[in-house]
């Protein structure tokens, strides 16, 4: 299969991630609300504890940002959406009867 095949199917498969990531966490809205908002909570008191206060007042903002509840509960999503897509994957060519292709670089 030649390079940029590859890299195309794994930027697809990342995307395909993402998107099934959102859709994942709309239907846990919609259908499970009070879990998801466990689910919250957990996420701000991880972010909570990992930012206790004592970092300088320029970094603050960035990192705030990035342990907001909000993404941490999508990125949890989307990880599981790969997951499940890999496994998915995985069974697909097993139960095609594909075998993996050699490895490029064996150690």
């Amino acid at each position: 299969m030649p390079r940029t095949a590859r890299f195309l199917l794994s930027l697809g498969n990342v995307l395909f991630s993402l998107v099934l990531g959102a859709v994942a966490l709309a239907l846990a809205l919609f259908f499970f609300p009070a879990a998801t908002l466990q689910l919250y909570k957990g996420a701000r008191t991880v972010g909570e504890a990992l930012l206790p206060g004592t970092w300088p007042a320029q970094y603050e903002p960035v990192l705030r940002a990035l342990t907001d509840e909000r993404l941490t509960v999508y990125m949890g999503f989307v990880l599981a959406a790969r997951i499940a897509v890999g496994l998915i994957v995985l069974l697909g060519s097993k139960w095609i009867g594909t075998k993996p292709a050699r490895e490029e670089f064996p150690l």
